[in-house]
């Protein structure tokens, strides 16, 4: 009997609407149905629509619950392109750390100088743990989760700088990258309008290093509205390989690179148990063979022969001992990764704009403030607070500039005073000096100081 050799089956999981491709002897299987609010008997019923062989699953998320941006991070950056993104994801109401998953792909840039080519993605808890009850339900098993928009990368592959342009059930999606790495991704509600279209193109130009892009290649759009774009645009415009109906569903089917995985530990630790469990199994097996075999050659090699069972059960031990181990130091990875990040959000924010503001109100009319220099520094003369995660701070501010006269600094320094921002303000020089008009005028320099926490 022919065995069919059949990739992974490549769910999409969409707002409104699940979608499924597999190749099966190289031919492409594709399914979708409607997603309603049991969304276990949805899947069931995806995986009974077309003809799908066995439960391997690889999941991507699109829609509402995930977000993908592009964006690069200068050389010498003080942070790392991870923090720089949980920055950008802080007071996100949907997408914080609290409610969704940040995943962060890092690539060097196409010149091989200049910013890092950053993509990251967020996807909210409460849907990846619904996907994955329902396939442990289903007895169906996950081997990633990941963003459905960058898999769709992986739906054909191609040589040299490229761009795409693939449309979903609610979205369109452009890529850009070299060979196969991806290194730009936007998604855009459909349609997209020529002119958004050309300026998306353009940007992923720059940030590759190129004036332009050969060839637009699609995926999803037929062939009237290739011809429109191609006129729009002024550059040819191809369908994809295959005329690829779901690039993301047939990208999840696709072996190859994942750029931001999002399955939950708790899985992964199911597959290193499941692992486990056929080693034990192939062991034992082993182990009865050399028993039997033991038998059949005589008594003289039962000595042996257990010798070598106590030494694979050894080996089993060891396997439970190392998953134990393994366990205690994720553990202790996810505590340090846990306290780096709180670290990293415990810093000193002051709201510089309100502070010019109270400079600017409380300065005279016949008073010109020709430089304000504030430094952020620790304050050596407060101590910290014990148990606070905070050290104390202060603002030292500088200021330089023209007055009509002394009397007109003084007023200005206890105008400072009088906001209650500063607890010290010192006039630390004041000069008299004839302006370019001839009339009298005294140059300052004060020093202010504020505490900050």
């Amino acid at each position: 009997m022919k065995v069919q050799k059949a990739s992974r089956i490549g769910v999409v999981v969409a707002d409104h609407v699940l979608r499924g491709a597999q190749r099966i002897d190289g031919k492409l299987v594709t399914g979708s149905v409607p997603l309603d609010t049991d969304f276990k008997k949805s899947l069931k019923q995806l995986l009974s629509s077309s003809p799908f062989v066995g439960k391997d699953l690889v999941v991507g998320l699109e829609g509402g619950n995930v977000l993908v941006e592009s964006l690069v991070v200068p050389p010498g950056a003080s942070k790392s392109a991870k923090a720089v993104c949980a920055d950008r994801l802080k007071g996100d109401p949907v997408f914080n750390e609290s409610n969704a998953a940040l995943g962060v792909a890092v690539a060097d840039s196409p010149s091989g100088a200049g910013p890092s080519m950053v993509i990251h993605a967020a996807v909210i808890h409460s849907r990846i743990s619904q996907v994955m009850t329902a396939c442990r339900e289903l007895q169906l098993q996950v081997h990633a989760v990941e963003a459905a928009a960058l898999a769709a990368w992986r739906a054909w592959s191609a040589d040299g700088l490229q761009v795409r342009l693939v449309r979903t059930d609610s979205a369109d999606i452009v890529h850009a990258g070299i060979d196969g790495r991806l290194l730009f991704c936007r998604i855009v509600e459909r349609p997209i309008s020529h002119l958004e279209l050309r300026a998306t193109i353009s940007r992923a130009a720059s940030l590759l290093s190129t004036d332009a892009f050969s060839v637009l290649t699609c995926s999803g759009i037929d062939e009237g509205e290739r011809q429109a774009m191609e006129a729009a645009l002024g550059t040819p415009v191809k369908a994809c390989p295959e005329d690829i109906q779901d690039a993301a569903a047939v990208g999840l089917a696709t072996d190859g690179t994942i750029l931001t995985e999002f399955t939950p530990p708790e899985e992964r630790n199911l597959r290193v148990k499941r692992q486990i469990r056929r080693v034990r199994t192939y062991m034992a097996s082993a182990a009865g063979v050399l028993v039997l075999t033991a038998g059949l050659l005589g008594v003289q090699r039962i000595g042996n022969l257990e010798t070598q069972q106590e030494y694979l059960q050894d080996r089993v031990e060891q396997s439970q001992s190392a998953e134990l181990e393994l366990a205690a130091k994720q553990a202790e990875l996810i505590a340090e990764q846990t306290n780096s990040a709180h670290m990293a959000g415990v810093r000193p924010g002051h709201r510089m704009s309100m502070l010019f503001s109270l400079i600017a109100n409380a300065a005279p009319d016949e008073l010109l403030l020709e430089t304000i220099v504030v430094a952020d520094e620790n304050d050596p003369d407060r101590e910290a607070v014990e148990g606070a995660v905070t050290v104390p701070r202060r603002l030292m501010a500088e200021l330089h500039g023209l007055a009509g006269s002394d009397v007109e600094v003084r007023e200005f320094a206890d105008a400072l005073l009088g906001t209650e921002a500063f607890s010290d303000v010192r006039i630390e020089a004041s000069q008299r000096v004839i302006l370019a008009n001839g009339e009298g005028g005294e140059r300052f320099r004060i020093h202010a100081t504020a505490e900050t926490r």
